[in-house]
């Protein structure tokens, strides 16, 4: 009885959460129409969708410079003294081979094995190499060959550095991390992709959809990732909270949290997917990857001497982004290349 009544509560202020977004975003669209500037009816509907003063869109361009200070800062991370120790090997790359298939272990020692051989020179030309795609990104220099040589270091890291994303372990939700931050740098990192000869702060109808469709997979993923059997027990969920109150308030109904939250996942996916209500999708995606970011990633835990990178929270927000670049207003550009663009 105690169970049914939390998860009644637990819906209940799910509904209400939503229905708060729902009102901002309303209330929102509603200034933006009264503020926006008298049209004539003769010019038609493309004319009576110019810039608000409440506009905000988030150009391609833009997206680029935010991923590249991403890799930048994943570079100055990696050149912490720490990482030229031993305990770059012990505490950060064997860990993610705990609880692996044999053959995915197997690859994480054996590059643990290499790299321990010449540390300063490997852990060097890793920092280097993520301060260059960092540089590229964010200067706009060969951004279509830098995007593709991310695509390939992000697989190379995603093996060897985060144990493909702990997946196949049993112990990961997106809450915490999963399926890897490098996988969303390179879903990011697609997105932004500059096609030849269009301007590369326009978005393509292809670029957002894909995005769209990338984080709509990554949701549901999410929610069968809170079906494992160890998040279906009463304290499952609380060993993937940083925040200790809140893990304290989960109690013993850690089972229901966690079915709740695989809910939110899905209908997010469903939402993104379908392109069903839209910008309050994204919107409310963001909201909940930064509350994942806090309480499930305590903010990549940049303070500890070995954390390498942000986490998974942060890159999730950019990608949601790219899924609606247009967050607010009406945007005639926009609104053309999210609906018809068949580039």
């Amino acid at each position: 009885m105690v169970t049914y009544w939390t998860m009644v509560f637990s819906l209940g202020l799910v509904v209400m959460f939503g229905f708060g977004i729902l009102k901002l975003y309303t209330k929102l669209e509603k200034l933006a129409h009264e503020d926006a500037p008298p049209v004539a009816a003769s010019t038609g509907s493309a004319m009576n969708r110019r810039d608000t003063p409440f506009s905000l869109t988030v150009s391609r361009r833009t997206m680029q410079s935010a991923l590249g200070v991403m890799w930048l800062l994943d570079g100055i991370f990696q050149l912490k003294p720490q990482m030229f120790s031993q305990a770059f090997i012990q505490q950060v790359i064997l860990p993610t081979s705990d609880g692996q298939p044999v053959w995915i272990s197997t690859m994480i020692h054996w590059g643990a094995h290499v790299v321990a051989g010449n540390l300063v020179v490997w852990n060097s030309l890793f920092a280097l190499v993520q301060l260059a795609l960092g540089v590229a990104l964010m200067f706009n220099v060969k951004v279509r060959q830098t995007i593709v040589a991310s695509l390939i270091w992000s697989g190379i890291v995603w093996i060897f550095g985060e144990g493909t994303g702990q997946l196949l372990t049993g112990q990961t939700l997106l809450l915490n991390g999963a399926p890897g931050a490098v996988v969303i740098y390179a879903l990011v990192g697609i997105a932004v992709f500059p096609k030849k000869g269009r301007n590369s702060r326009e978005w393509q109808g292809s670029s957002v959809r894909f995005a769209q469709v990338s984080l709509a997979g990554l949701l549901a993923l999410g929610f069968v990732l809170h079906l494992q059997p160890v998040y279906l027990t009463a304290g499952g969920l609380r060993q993937a909270i940083m925040v200790p109150w809140l893990a304290q308030a989960l109690n013993s109904h850690g089972a229901v949290y966690s079915v709740v939250l695989g809910c939110i996942e899905l209908a997010l996916a469903i939402m993104l997917f379908f392109r069903i209500r839209l910008r309050v999708a994204v919107w409310l995606s963001i909201v909940l990857f930064t509350l994942y970011w806090w309480v499930g990633q305590s903010f990549g835990q940049i303070q500890d001497p070995l954390a390498t990178d942000f986490n998974s929270g942060l890159l999730l927000v950019l990608l949601a982004i790219c899924a609606n670049p247009e967050l607010l207003g009406h945007l005639q550009s926009n609104r053309e290349c999210l609906e018809g663009d068949p580039a």
